[in-house]
């Protein structure tokens, strides 16, 4: 019989620190990243480097091919996207009803009012390239204004998809 010898405790708090410094370590590489372009997203100006490190987390640098599902309509999920390259469609009940390409965000109103996906989306084109993150609202104490912010950011955002959605309905002789 073979005697298996557990593990310390020492020994499972440095497995957990490995774990916990590769995650890091690739937070760090992502936030590196998005330091040198976050002037060109507009989601993010106005934001401090550091406050803007302080208050989305889960950051990720995603890359998709033709025909990938990024969200599920309504499912729930806290990420939000930006499209650095690429087209994405937009399918709601079976229905392609829009287009997504790079400069775009989706995802955001699930995340902020943490409500069930309104859409699905998918890659309309090889090679796409998402950033993806969370916001963290427990640091509104210290980073108020930055989150402030980023919502009115969002809130533009949103407005220029409900402008654009009622332009086209209106072309089209539905309102």
């Amino acid at each position: 019989m073979n005697s298996v010898t557990p593990y310390t405790k020492e020994e499972i708090r440095e497995f957990l620190k490995i774990t916990d410094d590769a995650y890091q370590d690739e937070q760090s590489i992502s936030l590196r990243k998005l330091m040198t372009v976050k002037d060109r997203i507009d989601i993010f100006k106005g934001i401090e480097a550091e406050e803007l490190k302080a208050i989305i987390y889960d950051l990720k640098f995603i890359k998709y091919n033709f025909g990938d599902t990024i969200i599920k309509q309504n499912e729930i999920s806290s990420e939000i996207f930006f499209i650095i390259t690429g087209v994405c469609k937009v399918i709601h009940n079976g229905k392609e009803v829009g287009v997504l390409k790079s400069k775009d965000i989706f995802g955001e109103a699930g995340a902020i009012f943490e409500i069930k996906r309104n859409a699905t989306v998918r890659c309309a084109s090889n090679d796409v390239t998402l950033l993806s993150f969370c916001i963290d609202n427990n640091n509104m104490e210290f980073c108020a204004d930055s989150l402030a912010i980023l919502y009115k950011n969002l809130a533009f955002q949103i407005n220029h998809k409900l402008q654009e959605l009622n332009y086209h309905y209106s072309i089209k002789g539905h309102i």
